[in-house]
């Protein structure tokens, strides 16, 4: 039943890709999957275990974020709007970089949660691999297009999501293969670790430059500085790549990380708040917003499968520290989570009436 239902949604999908006007979204709304599945899968199954009935009804609604999103990329690519949108940025082209890592965290969410969906998850990791293959591709001439084009000085942390994609393919086929293709694992998540050193190199170079200030040339996604690295982690804990003393120095990496970054955050919205005002500077809607939940989704998520670990190879004060990270940063990420939801719903109805009065 579940299985003839994913069937005929899928059907549907590509039906209103072909024959219905879709809304034009962003290419990185991708990243509100993210952000679902991840607090599907770390904080709400921290909170109401694996398959309860809140896990399931998030993972189903995940997925169908996941297809309408789907519907909507698949409606540009009929209506020959996809590289204005998607692919004539070169630097926005990283963001498609979401739809890989929001597909496999989508899936992964599902699987854990719906497991009777195997068959048809199982076909779409497939085709999210041939995703991926894509995106790295097309992430490869974008890179080479900034080069010739010189627009270093655009960088963001968009450019980490090839190891964000990566990763989040890594864990996808994990949950849905089991651990008996170790080596693919392997593959995968050094290359993306090679992907997030030539990334923060680039972000170096972009940076030391003169000429930009933190309220206006540091974006949301540069919070992906400290997510690549806890998405890396948790792939390597999950698909046993790692001993246990390099995974847990990965996971203080990512905490100090995340402490520079969000420091930097808290600055940040300082200044935007006495240069533009609490509701443009703070409270203004971007989908790289989620990008911020699904980080620190991440690292939560790494942190509390880690907890073993951490108990049997850290020494006191760090498994201390880790606790106390795991235990409240359930309570900092819910709240963090209906935050985004209601500037979201703000900002969906705001633009629903304006487009009312518009038509009228």
């Amino acid at each position: 039943m579940f299985v003839i239902s994913a069937i005929i949604l899928l059907l549907l999908a590509a039906l209103c890709a072909k024959f219905v006007r879709m809304p034009a979204v962003p290419t990185a709304d991708g990243a509100a999957v993210m952000a679902f599945a991840i607090f599907t899968q770390g904080v709400l199954v921290h909170f109401a275990g694996k398959g309860s009935a809140w896990t399931i009804g998030f993972a189903a609604f995940t997925l169908l974020l996941w297809l309408f999103l789907l519907t909507c990329y698949l409606g540009s690519v009929l209506d020959g709007s996809f590289k204005s949108r998607h692919w004539k940025d070169p630097v926005g082209r990283f963001a498609i970089g979401t739809w890989v890592a929001g597909t496999g965290a989508a899936l992964t969410a599902a699987h854990l949660n719906i497991p009777q969906l195997h068959p048809v998850l199982v076909a779409l990791g497939i085709l999210n691999v041939g995703l991926l293959i894509f995106y790295l591709f097309g992430a490869s001439l974008a890179a080479g297009e900034i080069a010739g084009l010189r627009l270093t000085g655009k960088l963001h942390g968009v450019i980490l999501l090839t190891t964000v994609a990566l990763q989040s393919v890594c864990l996808m086929l994990h949950e849905l293969f089991g651990a008996k293709e170790y080596m693919v694992y392997r593959v995968l998540i050094l290359l993306g670790i090679l992907f997030y050193l030539a990334g923060v190199a680039l972000l170096f170079l972009r940076y030391r430059r003169r000429g930009w200030n933190l309220a206006d040339d540091w974006p949301e996604s540069n919070c992906i500085l400290y997510g690549a690295v806890a998405i890396t982690g948790a792939a390597a804990l999950k698909s046993s790549v790692f001993p246990a003393g390099v995974l847990i120095g990965i996971w203080m990496f990512a905490l100090l990380l995340l402490l520079l970054v969000e420091g930097a955050e808290i600055v940040r919205a300082v200044l935007r708040v006495r240069r533009y005002g609490l509701r443009k500077g703070l409270g203004a809607y971007a989908p790289a917003q989620w990008s911020r939940l699904f980080t620190l989704g991440m690292f939560y998520f790494f942190g509390r499968e880690a907890a073993k670990l951490f108990g049997d190879h850290a020494p006191g004060w760090m498994d201390v520290l880790h606790v106390w990270t795991v235990y409240g940063g359930a309570w900092i990420i819910v709240f963090l989570f209906v935050a985004q939801l209601l500037v979201w719903l703000i900002h969906f109805f705001v633009h629903s009436s304006t487009g009312r009065k518009h038509s009228s």
